[in-house]
């Protein structure tokens, strides 16, 4: 069954990846990316939470 058939999560039904080292951001077809691999920048595979998204799971004290 296809990823829209049963509902899509919300990260990749936005389309969007970011780098963490450098915060590239790309526009990805998430069900391309599922069945052929995630891009990569910096050397590592992009990530689907956004900058903003990162940095509220940090813990308060790791906060800038």
């Amino acid at each position: 069954m296809s990823a829209t058939k049963r509902g899509c999560h919300p990260k990749l039904s936005r389309g969007r990846v970011w780098c963490h080292e450098c915060g590239a951001m790309l526009k990805v077809n998430s069900g391309e990316c599922m069945s052929s691999g995630w891009p990569k920048c910096c050397g590592y595979t992009m990530s689907l939470d956004s900058p903003e998204e990162r940095e509220a799971r940090k813990p308060e004290e790791a906060r800038p």
